[in-house]
């Protein structure tokens, strides 16, 4: 071998080793990159878990909440519906007060009223109940009224009837009825 083909030998064989250095250095590199790669991605991974994890806690807590208010929305509603049945009752066995009870509720009645005249509209089922025209004054009208009382004196009314008292005290009623049936 001359030396022109030891040289051009000695320079290939430099190529490979440099060409072999320079594909290990990148088979290194492209190692390096994709060990970083995972381990961002994993990093990146955790994270939207950590997040998903807080958001459906924060679900789970808020679905709670909206289910309890459910609950209670029901009971509340269950409640008024007792509720309202019992005043619907109270006012068909007032609708239904035995004649002593009725004459003894007017007379009363009247006395806080200390009306002196006008007219008395008596309920459809007591109209007889009074013998007399007229009542501490109050001339018994032939209009009646379905319970309860009417006063008339002139344009004003005085409204006693039992659905018309119910209505105007419903709310203490209401708390009265609840807080002695659901203590």
């Amino acid at each position: 071998m001359n030396n022109l083909e030891v040289i051009l030998e000695s320079i290939i064989n430099e190529g490979i080793k440099e060409k072999d250095q320079i594909l290990d250095d990148a088979n290194n590199k492209a190692r390096e990159i994709l060990e970083n790669s995972e381990n961002d991605a994993k990093d990146i991974a955790q994270k939207i878990l950590d997040t998903a994890k807080r958001e459906a806690k924060i679900i789970g807590e808020n679905e709670a909440v909206s289910t309890k208010r459910k609950a209670r929305d029901i009971e509340i509603a269950a409640k008024n519906q007792v509720i309202d049945e019992i005043v619907e009752k109270l006012i068909e066995n007032l609708k239904n007060i035995d004649q002593i009870s009725y004459v003894t509720f007017v007379e009363k009645t009247l006395e806080k009223l200390n009306i002196g005249e006008g007219e008395i509209l008596l309920s459809e089922k007591h109209k007889d109940t009074f013998k007399n025209d007229s009542i501490r004054g109050l001339k018994i009208s032939d209009e009646t009224c379905e319970d309860g009382f009417v006063v008339r004196n002139g344009k004003i009314e005085y409204d006693n009837r039992f659905s018309s008292i119910i209505k105007y005290n419903i709310d203490d009623i209401r708390k009265q009825i609840s807080d002695e049936i659901f203590k």
